[in-house]
């Protein structure tokens, strides 16, 4: 009998990207959830954990370790996501797990996350990945009943529904799969697909990106200093010369290192005073950059 490890996918299955809801007896539908992909094999006790590219990540999330460990001793490969759920927000918040993600280490005080299961593949013997999703998401529910840092998402019949809750609580979107589908791996398939909820907020645009002496894009940094993109979309020519003659008027003689390979190439004009902008996106990045940012508003200019 081969090893789980062996047995692991090449690429775990991804929904595609829509801006449909759809609809036929043949979906399900289930909420999106807003943190990073991690396949779970346990066999004897013995728990590893993996990232969508195949990275072992069984250090970074001793608590999920911990939580698949009470499953038993019995051989599943499992699939899903880690999430921090955040109980005032009432929903999961990606930006924490991504710090877990960038210290590389679990680390003393850290918050506590949870393995959010939407898949079964292995189950002993038994490759269930030619099975229908609906028996395999059935066993899966069978599986682990009340495990705390387990959460077995639920598949819901009714997506435009799911679709209003998931819009009015602030979640990232919703996740539209055919009930009678297999298992495929990456996006090699017509059968999982994603509507995203586009996510609105606050940032601080320290530096302006120029070429051929025109703005091109502005530097975006969160409110904890952390750069989280580029945004262009929004711009018109004539805000860009404003944003240029603002640059030209406080320019920052003195500027941080440009430590992020997306900006390495660029040429950038630093800001003395940053600029306050509202930008929407539809999510984010496992590196924490924004997903097709778009400008709202632009304060002082």
């Amino acid at each position: 009998m081969k090893s789980l490890e062996e047995l692991l996918p090449k690429e775990p299955m991804a929904p595609i990207a829509t801006d449909a809801l759809l609809d036929g007896e043949e979906w399900g539908y289930q909420l999106k959830w807003d943190g990073v992909r991690i396949l779970a094999t346990l066999d004897q006790g013995r728990v590893s954990l993996y990232s969508r590219k195949l990275l072992n990540k069984t250090s970074l999330y001793p608590e999920v370790v911990h939580a698949v460990e009470k499953l038993g001793r019995r051989r599943l490969l499992l699939d899903g996501e880690v999430v921090f759920f955040d109980p005032e927000l009432s929903r999961p918040v990606f930006q924490k797990v991504l710090q877990r993600e960038r210290s590389r280490s679990a680390g003393a005080g850290a918050p506590a996350f949870t393995y959010v299961l939407f898949d079964l593949l292995i189950d002993g013997s038994e490759d269930l990945r030619t099975l229908p999703y609906v028996e395999r998401h059935q066993r899966l529910k069978a599986l682990a009943p009340n495990i705390p840092g387990l959460i077995i998402t639920d598949l819901f019949q009714e997506g435009a529904s799911l679709w209003q809750w998931a819009e009015e609580r602030g979640w990232e979107g919703v996740v539209m799969k055919r009930l009678a589908s297999p298992y495929r791996e990456g996006k090699k398939h017509k059968d999982w697909y994603k509507k995203k909820i586009a996510v609105e907020m606050d940032a601080s645009a320290m530096a302006l990106i120029i070429r051929e002496g025109r703005v091109a894009s502005l530097v975006l940094f969160n409110e904890e200093g952390h750069y989280i993109g580029r945004a262009s979309l929004g711009l018109n020519e004539q805000t860009k010369a404003r944003l240029l003659n603002y640059a030209g008027q406080h320019r920052a003689e003195l500027h941080p290192p440009v430590l992020h390979a997306d900006l390495k190439k660029e040429q950038l004009m630093w800001l003395s005073r940053p600029i306050q902008v509202s930008v929407t996106f539809l999510e984010w990045s496992q590196d924490g950059l924004m997903r097709h940012p778009k400008l709202l508003a632009i304060e002082g200019v």
